[in-house]
């Protein structure tokens, strides 16, 4: 058997071991290479390597030929600067393929200097200067794609060169090709160590955001394209933008997506990795970082990301510590010194625009705002194609099923539920149709991110089979539907969707899982908040709650905003005279309006910021109380709560429905008893149903007619009886005639 060839890769140190390879003389005839010939040597890393072949003496041992090569020549996939001093590897002899050598007619190289500074060096003195990399390319023998390490060469430190990267020459897969003084050479490009470092060249698809990334490439691009022309007329472009939106919608990914399709080089930086608890240091850090993104200006476009930006540059209050006031002051002015470079582009990203200081949003600085929505149906299904590439056929038709069963969801959600399904899946082969259920039911157990950007945002209500209440549920599907469905055809007829809608009724008929059940159908995102949770002892957040909540409504939509118990603090204005409990309502009654509140201010000219983003059109707000007589009148009026929907007790047919619904899964004996213990529960709600059912089952565990094998409970018609008998009906004729009386007020008016 063939034993191998250990090769020892070492960095080149000078003209003296320059694109040098030891090689036993054996070896040499083995592979019929010639001496002081070129061989390309192929590692299995991925790589390989161009050396002029030096016979030594015989090096052949046991363990089998040992060679010694200077890696000062690579192909260009390779990053010698990124390896250690020295790497062995193991190869074949086959590996080691003898190459012939032509002297190249002409070349086109790539030239990486050290510093900026040295480009701008080239810059001014660019003949002269490629006549000294003609001379240094005398020294190396090179290939297509090859990339030259010769930052150890004396003529290239003189020169400031870092690398050379042979973008193309005419040579044919078995010759290497010599520089000589007939060489046309072409030097298409000439970069810094730093900025190339800093280019982005992978692209990556992002779905649901190509009209925001196609309005962000012309803004990028127009003012190095039109430079002259702006200057003539004295215009200065817009140079800041800031982008808003929800945590994992996409901010961060958009921004090197921009970068790579237009070659910018991209100075990022976080907020949070700035900030320090010595004084001073954290303006310093920042300070540091613009004078970089300006430097590389210098050398051609660059973008300048600030990531979580209010964290540099929170709201300026009296509370503010000193620290905050003289960080937020430099951050100001630094970034006015940035406006004056003419190939710099600023841009930062926050999910929390309430929190920034106005002064940062003013003209001359982020001037330009644009908001992120969470992504809609059509958008979620493009980003699930994007990120389940590998996993579905691209014409798979449960994907439209998977993204109309996630509302609320953002780019990340939608990544983690793909990666989710990955792994439960594993190694097995299945088909389209299994892996979309599959997602499915990985998608019912994630938490939208939206839901967790309030901590007063409560878990959705699980949807459940609903027993009667026919005329209800009609109702609120028309509502519904017109909200969703024809969104379009309100917005040609330039006519407001409902905006509101109550529900009314005695405690227990199931107002809360009534919305949750219809709202889960329609593909919609559903928030829902006690109202009791937007309360607050401090002064004045209780208003920013409720700003707060509806800016998350308004990011989501089309979106079903729940209040529950909503005549916990916002009563009638004049049975309170609190000041705080009025400016609480007051706050409600102007973001149902659509007003722009603080927490949904949008300053400067975005085109991207359309009406859907600028009004609450898309939000339907849902309320539930058993007290709404105690309800001010303002939210009662047209254009707010102008739906109402009285939820009444069940009848006799919805209370057999219910009792059906309760006991389908247990074992019932006679479904004509159902019928008449309906008739004995004359009062009884849907939640006090629910509670026979769940005391009979008690008492039937308890008497041991529970199978542990079928996981079923036989019921008894004995156990129903005593159960129904330990209850009483809660919904009394006054409650009853309270709400009918209410409506004829309604009526009234």
């Amino acid at each position: 058997m063939e034993k191998p060839v250990h090769l020892a890769c070492v960095r080149s140190q000078g003209p003296c071991d320059l694109q040098h390879c030891l090689i036993p003389t054996q070896l040499l005839k083995e592979i019929s290479g010639n001496v002081g010939s070129y061989v390309h040597i192929r590692l299995s890393e991925g790589f390989s390597l161009v050396c002029r072949a030096v016979p030594v003496p015989e090096s052949y041992c046991d363990m089998g030929y040992q060679l010694i090569a200077c890696d000062c020549v690579s192909h260009r996939s390779s990053d010698c600067d990124a390896r250690s001093a020295v790497e062995s590897y193991t190869l074949q002899v086959a590996d080691i393929i003898p190459l012939k050598t032509v002297k190249l007619k002409s070349i086109s190289v790539t030239v990486i200097l050290k510093t900026v500074e040295d480009v701008l060096k080239y810059r001014k003195n660019s003949d002269s200067y490629k006549y000294s990399i003609q001379d240094l390319m005398h020294l190396y023998g090179v290939r297509k794609e090859n990339q030259i390490n010769c930052a150890s060469n004396p003529l290239a430190r003189v020169l400031g060169v870092s690398r050379v990267i042979v973008e193309d020459c005419c040579v044919s897969h078995h010759e290497v090709g010599t520089v000589t003084p007939d060489t046309l050479m072409d030097i298409v490009g000439i970069e810094s160590e730093d900025r190339r470092s800093r280019t982005i060249h992978d692209q990556v698809a992002l779905g649901g955001l190509d009209k925001v990334l196609k309005y962000l490439r012309r803004l990028m691009v127009e003012p190095w394209l039109r430079k002259e022309e702006f200057a003539r007329a004295g215009v200065q472009y817009p140079s800041g933008v800031l982008l808003i939106g929800p945590p994992g919608c996409g901010k961060t990914s958009l921004v090197r997506q921009l970068c790579a399709e237009t070659g910018t080089c991209l100075v990022a930086t976080a907020g949070a990795e700035l900030v320090s608890p010595y004084e001073g240091e954290s303006e310093t850090n920042f300070i540091k970082m613009a004078q970089r993104a300006q430097s590389l200006s210098e050398e051609g476009p660059c973008l300048f990301f600030i990531d979580e930006i209010d964290s540099l540059c929170p709201m300026r209050t009296k509370e503010s510590s000193l620290h905050q006031l003289r960080l937020t002051a430099q951050v100001l002015l630094t970034l006015d010194k940035c406006r004056v470079c003419s190939n710099l582009m600023i841009m930062a990203a926050t999910n929390r625009p309430y929190d920034l200081d106005p002064s940062l949003r003013r003209s001359g600085r982020f001037e330009t705002e644009i908001l992120l929505n969470v992504p809609s149906a059509s958008d979620r299904e493009s980003i699930l194609a994007v990120h389940s590439a590998n996993l579905l056929p691209d014409d798979c038709a449960g994907l439209a099923k998977v993204a109309h069963a996630t509302p609320g969801f953002v780019g990340a959600d939608l990544r983690a539920l793909v990666d989710a399904t990955r792994a439960k899946i594993g190694e097995e082969l299945i088909n389209a149709e299994a892996i979309t259920d599959i997602m499915l039911e990985c998608a019912a157990k994630i938490t939208p991110s939206i839901h967790k950007t309030l901590s007063f945002i409560t878990a959705k209500p699980t949807a459940s089979p609903i027993g009667g209440l026919q005329e209800v549920k009609e109702k609120l599907q028309q509502i519904f539907t017109h909200h969703t469905e024809f969104a379009e055809a309100y917005r040609k007829l330039k006519l407001k969707r409902p905006r509101g809608v109550l529900l009314y009724g005695p405690r227990g008929c199931g107002k809360t899982r009534l919305v949750a059940s219809l709202a889960s159908a329609r593909g919609c995102t559903f928030i829902t908040a006690n109202a009791s949770h937007l309360l607050s002892p401090f002064v004045g957040d209780s208003e920013k709650r409720i700003a707060a909540l509806f800016y998350a409504a308004r990011l989501a939509q089309p979106t079903i905003l729940f209040i529950d118990e909503i005549d916990g603090i916002f009563g009638s204005r004049e049975k309170n005279e609190s000041s705080v409990h009025i400016s609480i309502l007051n706050e409600l009654l102007q973001a149902m309006d659509g007003a722009d509140v603080q927490a949904t201010s949008l300053q400067g000219a975005s085109q991207l910021t359309n009406s859907s983003t600028s009004d609450q059109d898309g939000v339907l707000v849902c309320a539930a109380t058993n007290n709404p007589g105690s309800l001010d009148p303002a939210l009662l009026r047209p254009g707010r709560f102008d739906r109402l929907v009285y939820v009444p007790p069940p009848d006799r047919e919805a209370r057999y429905d219910i009792l059906r619904l309760k006991t389908k899964k247990l074992g019932v004996v006679s479904e004509n008893f159902l019928e008449s213990l309906a008739d004995k529960t004359e009062g009884f709600t849907g939640a006090e149903l629910e509670n026979i059912v769940m005391r009979a089952t008690i008492a039937a565990v308890r008497e041991g007619q529970y199978q542990k094998d079928t996981k079923l409970v036989h019921l008894s018609e004995q156990q129903l009886l005593q159960a129904w008998q330990s209850c009483s009906p809660a919904v009394t004729p006054r409650e009853i005639y309270r709400f009918k009386d209410f409506e004829r007020r309604l009526s009234a008016v």
